[in-house]
């Protein structure tokens, strides 16, 4: 099995900072944008538990009513002990890059947030690439801590 280079986490947290992707998606859900976003990314804490599961592993069964909407590969930057890590100092602490997939299901998410506790069911697994690589491994496309590399489909 390929699997991902790491089994477990202790925890992993995605931030949405991509604030034209943000307008797009509310726009289509007939959603406003709040204001706090422009000042307070988007942010959410993932299950850590589904680690081993790689990025050939093909995906729950799905139904399309859910809504499922697949995001663009993006990088993933696994850190060593970051607790109180301040954002400007981050760049030293990445331990390995990788590349993650995930996945939305859009229609769970407004009754699931209805409840006021967060995403569960509408954030399914997130595939991983089966490599890591070091930020010296990516010489000069690591640049500021991040990858300076143009998307390539494949």
């Amino acid at each position: 099995m390929h699997g991902a280079p790491l089994p477990r986490a202790y925890q992993w947290a995605d931030g949405s900072a991509y604030i034209n992707r943000v307008e797009l998606v509310r726009a289509a859900r007939n959603s406003e944008v709040p204001d706090t976003f422009y000042t307070d990314p988007l942010m959410y804490q993932g299950g850590s538990d589904d680690f081993h599961w790689s990025a050939r592993r093909r995906g729950g069964a799905q139904r399309e009513a859910f809504g499922i909407d697949f995001w663009r590969r993006k990088i993933v930057v696994i850190t060593g002990d970051a607790h109180g890590l301040h954002a400007r100092a981050g760049a030293g602490w990445c331990a390995l890059a990788d590349v993650g997939q995930r996945c939305t299901l859009r229609n769970l998410i407004p009754a699931e947030l209805a409840k006021g506790f967060g995403f569960f069911q509408s954030k399914p697994a997130t595939a991983f690439s089966p490599v890591a690589v070091t930020p010296d491994e990516l010489g000069d496309a690591w640049q500021g801590g991040r990858v300076h590399l143009p998307p390539q489909s494949v």
